[in-house]
């Protein structure tokens, strides 16, 4: 019986291990300032919850990607989003270097955030009474 559960437990977790994913990795870069690394860029698998920033040298990676097509979405707070689309393969590593370009704002856009900001706000507040029988 002992044999029995010791070969079960090795099939198990020979069947766990077995599975095959792949890694992404890469480098962000600021365009803006002559390629220099951005830090702390978001990136996000599309329409997954998966989701790291780069670090101090602009690097990323992110393990157990099950096999297929996918798009990394790359953020950062001032700049255009990116997406890039990837091929994850078994036990292989994809490598991805791009770089991030400062989000351009017309004057249009700035005059018309002013005369929003310049038209009077009204409030009104409804209140609800509640009769009591």
């Amino acid at each position: 019986m002992k044999n029995l559960a010791l070969i079960f437990s090795l099939f198990i977790t020979t069947l766990m291990f077995s599975q095959q994913q792949g890694t992404v990795a890469g480098t962000i870069l600021d365009k803006e300032l002559n390629n220099e690394p951005l830090l702390f860029a978001n990136i996000n698998i599309k329409n997954t919850p998966t989701t790291v920033q780069t670090n101090f040298h602009g690097n990323f990676e992110i393990h157990d990607i099950n096999p297929g097509n996918y798009t990394l979405v790359v953020s950062y707070l001032g700049y255009e989003t990116i997406e890039v689309p990837i091929i994850i393969e078994e036990n292989k590593t994809t490598q991805i270097i791009n770089g991030l370009e400062t989000k351009k704002i017309n004057l249009q856009d700035i005059a018309r955030l002013q005369r929003v900001s310049e038209e009077p706000a009204y409030i009104t507040a409804n209140s609800e009474q509640s009769s009591r029988k």
